[in-house]
């Protein structure tokens, strides 16, 4: 539902899914998204943190980790010029890699949020293009994605002009690259479904990229568009997912004939959209596992281990004198005992020759 539709005043549901409730922010009762580690239930499209001070919460609350803005990306392919977007930014002053979430033409559902506040709360600076808002991504191109995966197996990309979808995300892209404290030449990728499939293609065509994730993705066609995928790609599905086993197993032909970086992760038991909270086939348990497996693949490319301590240098031992074989491995050698010349005597120091007298006398 989008955010201006506020829910009629009935008492309160039980909280199970956490996708209905009022919101802490504005204090008016809609769809709000609540987590388990969350301090706040946040309103699930209008989520910007901007009434902090209207808040009801203790002065001793702790700080937010992120914060959320929208932004206005200019673009090229829209004919406003603009696509909307919101970026989750994290408090902390530190250098950062960035992710770009990939929706589809609902816009910023529940997963993609619960997507974008996780790589968030892990330190990401996390740019969610709002789809459902932009000009040119609208029922048409929801009729082509699907009318495409059912004729031709999989979502049509051009391959004579880039898409305008494509060519949206490459300018949100370079987009949050320019933002303040956000490493440039560190940055993931992360689609879901349809969104899943739009970030394949946007992957293949685009280097630089450090990795791409993937929940049930959907195939593009042609498969040769996935030639130049090179970046380290992770896709997880559903052990039951009848609608995306048929682009699994394409994905894994065109693995195998291309030699891609792709990995695959199946959870069991579990259908399409189990990431989704709105969705009856959402299942808590094997949604974590799926979260932790994707978030840790995300992080192990963008926050590589550090580089070990340098080893302190080796001081060679300095040789120890020596006195004669008695002396001792680490002992001192005693110093050289001298006699002491009589007094009258003619005899030379220690050490000089002994002049002989020559024969017959003086």
């Amino acid at each position: 539902m989008p955010d201006e539709d506020l829910l009629l005043d009935v008492p309160d549901p039980e909280f199970g899914s956490g996708v209905v409730g009022v919101c802490d922010i504005c204090q008016k009762r809609q769809a709000v998204i609540i987590l388990s580690k969350e301090r706040f239930k946040l309103c699930v499209l209008d989520f910007q943190n901007k009434a902090w001070i209207r808040t009801p919460a203790k002065p001793a609350a702790p700080t937010p980790p992120f914060t959320t803005s929208r932004h206005y990306v200019p673009t090229r392919a829209a004919r406003s010029g603009v696509v909307p977007a919101v970026v989750l930014s994290p408090v902390k002053a530190v250098k950062r890699p960035s992710v770009l979430v990939v929706p589809e033409v609902y816009g910023l559902t529940t997963q993609y949020i619960e997507a974008g506040v996780r790589l968030a709360h892990e330190g990401c600076e996390v740019i969610l293009p709002d789809f459902a808002k932009a000009e040119g991504i609208n029922l048409l191109e929801w009729g082509r994605m699907r009318s495409s995966r059912l004729l031709m197996g999989g979502v049509h990309i051009s391959q004579s002009h880039r898409d305008r979808a494509l060519r949206m995300l490459e300018d949100c892209r370079r987009f949050v690259q320019t933002r303040p404290m956000v490493t440039p030449e560190r940055q993931a990728v992360l689609g879901i479904s349809y969104g899943g499939a739009w970030a394949l293609a946007f992957a293949a065509q685009t280097p630089g990229l450090s990795a791409l994730a993937l929940a049930y993705p959907q195939m593009i066609h042609p498969p040769s568009f996935l030639r130049s995928l090179s970046v380290p790609t992770l896709a997880i599905y559903g052990g039951e997912d009848s609608e995306a086993g048929a682009a699994a197993s394409l994905l894994e032909d065109c693995t195998a004939r291309y030699h891609l970086p792709v990995d695959f992760s199946v959870v069991p038991e579990v259908g399409h959209h189990f990431l989704n909270r709105d969705s009856p086939n959402y299942s808590l348990p094997e949604a974590e596992l799926a979260w932790t497996r994707l978030i840790a693949f995300v992080k192990g490319y963008l926050f590589p281990p550090p580089k070990p301590p340098p080893k302190p240098p080796v001081v060679a031992a300095k040789p120890v004198g020596t006195s004669g074989a008695a002396t001792r491995p680490g002992s001192v050698a005693p110093p050289t005992q001298r006699a002491p010349a009589a007094k009258g005597s003619g005899s030379p120091p220690s050490g000089q020759p002994v002049a002989t007298p020559p024969a017959g006398g003086a």
